[in-house]
């Protein structure tokens, strides 16, 4: 299934190179201006307290403002998955219906984010102090605790704009979908994690062009509809055992989807003229 699962999402984002290329210009645009409004935010006038929080409120903004922008290519991101076409003028029509939710996520996101960069280190030097004190053993307790939490959750969270853009549920349910298809896909979910990673490093050498944030969201995107799938096939075959749902027919699941999609050779992608 995840082999498809790649293949598909390769197909996708090849197909529709020059929607994602213009959106993610953009989004970089953003990020560049939203980088410059937090680092800025220091010289406003005031006490250097007074500047720290400024700085703090600056970050939650820009985390969400970008969490809106990043919304907006949700129902795209849907539609392509779907084997259909995006629309640039939809993604800007997206923007003000994606604003609670969108900003929602990326102050959860800052908030996460505040959470591990203060607390890791904290609770590091508590484990084993900076002075070569001895150390106390609670520190690695609640190092762990907030290492797996902050883990677990960012693992999660890659289902959570897929959630919306498909299923259209609010807030709270997508977080809760978001633990729910985690722990029932771990090993899924990982691998999708680790091929996020590979799509972060592409990302850097083509300098933030492709496939960047707007093709993993489609890459996240992909993955949730195709795994759908599983949920749609127990919900029609009700009382299956626990041995019978680790053998899902996923080959069968996916028969229409493959037959959509074709062979699709590697001519076919620099000379579709010759198919």
């Amino acid at each position: 299934m995840f082999g498809f699962f790649l293949k598909k999402n390769f197909c996708d984002v090849w197909d529709n190179m020059f929607h994602l290329v213009i959106l993610n210009l953009f989004l970089l645009a953003c990020i560049a201006a939203s980088v410059a409004f937090v680092i800025f935010s220091v010289y406003i006038p005031g006490p250097e307290e007074i500047k720290v929080l400024y700085q703090i409120v600056a970050f939650f903004i820009a985390c969400a403002l970008l969490g809106v922008l990043v919304f907006a290519e949700g129902e795209n991101a849907a539609k392509i998955a779907d084997f259909g076409t995006p629309k640039l003028k939809d993604y800007f029509l997206n923007i003000v219906p994606s604003i609670k939710d969108g900003a929602a996520f990326g102050l959860f996101i800052g908030i996460l984010t505040a959470v591990a960069t203060v607390s890791v280190p904290f609770y590091f030097r508590v484990w084993i102090p900076a002075d070569g004190s001895e150390g106390s053993v609670i520190g690695l307790v609640l190092l762990m605790v907030v290492f797996w939490a902050v883990f677990i959750t960012v693992m999660a969270l890659q289902w959570f704009l897929p959630i919306r853009s498909i299923m259209h549920n609010p807030f709270i349910k997508c977080l809760k979908k978001c633990y729910i298809l985690f722990f029932d896909n771990a090993g899924f979910t990982f691998a999708l994690f680790l091929s996020n990673i590979v799509r972060l490093i592409i990302t850097c050498f083509t300098l933030g062009i492709i496939p960047s944030i707007n093709g993993i969201t489609l890459a996240n995107t992909n993955a949730l509809r195709l795994r759908l799938y599983k949920y749609d096939w127990i919900e029609v075959n009700p009382g299956l055992t626990k041995e019978q749902l680790k053998q899902v027919p996923w080959d069968e699941l996916l028969q229409n989807d493959k037959n959509t999609l074709g062979p699709r050779k590697l001519k076919s992608f620099f000379f579709p003229w010759k198919d």
